[in-house]
């Protein structure tokens, strides 16, 4: 059965300046994100993998080449275009929870919901309360995220991503500032994501976040040099997938 493209870039570039000259970052890389999909995209320090999910995201502008998602090109839209495409279709959650810091769990993630503009507010509060629960911190909703732990601060990250039912959920390390156990609850609520059909792009550099992938990129220099799919993850296979990928890594010379 073919699946469905959500999003693709074709020859995109992106350099910064650097001493007088360019630092080349991504180099006319093409892809394809497909729908349903949970992609990983793994790579070397350096290789330009948060890069490229910046400029997928329409986080930042890519120097060349066209992003598309969902056969429009928004790499050339105005920033309150973007900026609404953003709030409506993507999801974000990075490696550090980036919480409002005097705003409540609750508060954080309804105020991301009105942005959106398409629920009312008893809507977004329904949905607000419906994704704390599902995420596992209902008890700590009405806290600040001074008051709660770094996997509960992550989880209503999570939450507030979700709030605005995004066709692309972007994950930049999420478990990065995690410990073991906290990391295993972000992954199994984003593997329960993507066994609901969201669709997720997260950049890793951990094997054991890598495994919940149904696909994986590798990025070296800026370019997409090695690809891998892989079946929905069960939690009994997770040993016999971390060395299939560990392989797959050590054959990209990882």
């Amino acid at each position: 059965m073919r699946k469905t493209i959500i999003m693709k870039a074709v020859d995109l570039c992106k350099s910064f300046a650097n001493n007088g000259g360019q630092n080349h970052v991504l180099d006319m890389v093409g892809l394809e994100i497909y729908e349903g999909d949970f992609t990983v995209i793994m790579g070397s320090s350096g290789a330009g993998k948060s890069t490229l999910l910046y400029a997928l995201s329409g986080m930042d502008r890519p120097t060349g080449g066209e992003v598309y998602y969902r056969e429009r090109c928004i790499s050339h839209l105005k920033e309150k275009e973007m900026a609404a495409l953003r709030a409506g279709e993507f999801g974000f959650v990075f490696q550090q929870a980036h919480l409002v810091s005097n705003l409540s769990l609750f508060e954080n993630v309804t105020a991301a919901g009105f942005l959106d503009k398409k629920k009312s507010g008893r809507e977004v509060k329904d949905r607000a309360e419906k994704l704390l629960l599902q995420m596992n911190v209902e008890k700590a909703m009405n806290r600040l995220p001074s008051q709660v732990s770094g996997g509960e601060a992550q989880r209503a990250a999570i939450a507030r991503a979700m709030i605005n039912e995004p066709g692309l959920l972007f994950a930049d390390e999420p478990t990065g500032a995690l410990n073991k156990r906290n990391t295993q609850e972000v992954l199994n609520l984003l593997t329960g994501l993507n066994e609901k059909g969201q669709s997720i792009v997260m950049v890793t550099h951990d094997i054991k976040a890598a495994i919940r992938a149904t696909r994986l990129l590798y990025l070296e220099d800026g370019k997409v040099i090695g690809e891998m799919s892989m079946p929905p993850y069960r939690s009994e296979e997770a040993k016999s997938r971390e060395k299939q990928v560990d392989a797959w890594l050590s054959s990209m010379e990882w």
